[in-house]
This record gives C-alpha cells, structure tokens and sequence, in this order.
C-alpha cells in the first residue's frame, strides 16, 4: 500500500513539475460587455493541457511503481541467493 501511495504521490509531483515545465497552460477567457445586465468575465480552463498532464501523470506513476517493484524482486532474489550460498557453505 506505501509502495502505491507513494508512487502516486511522486507521478503527481514531477508530472506537474515536467508539465508545467515543458508544456503552456493557456487560460483561455472571454468578456462580455452588458450580457444580461452586467459585464462577465468567463473563465475556461485549457483542457488539452489537463488531458496531457494527466496522462503524464499517470505513465510516470506507472513507471515509478514499475522500477520500485523491479528492484524489490532484484533485493529478494539476491537475498534467497544469498542465503542458498551460505547454506551450502555451511554443509
């Protein structure tokens, strides 16, 4: 469960770092003069910047999970193989 939490929490981190990095947020907004009264200003988000920072977000969570638990596997098979070399050295 840390192994995931953490994993999510580092995709989150340097995929907003590379996004906001690499990429350009553009906000995109529209002002309407005496629309119903009053003046508006409407605010849009840009999508395709969240859509792509999502997707980053994501594939670098995988990957840090991914790398984590190949390492883990590297450690426990080193360790079995340890251990086996002790046992035959000891008989």
């Amino acid at each position: 469960m840390k192994k995931f939490f953490l994993s999510i929490v580092g995709g989150i981190v340097f995929g907003l770092i590379l996004s906001f990095s690499f990429m350009e947020y553009e906000s995109s907004w529209t002002h309407h003069t005496q629309r119903a009264g009053v003046d508006q200003v409407v605010q849009e988000m840009d999508f395709d910047f969240v859509f792509t920072a999502s997707l980053l977000i994501l594939g670098i969570s995988v990957l840090i999970f991914a790398v984590w638990s190949f390492i883990e596997k590297k450690k426990d098979e080193k360790f079995v193989r340890d251990f086996q070399n002790e046992k035959n050295r000891e008989n």
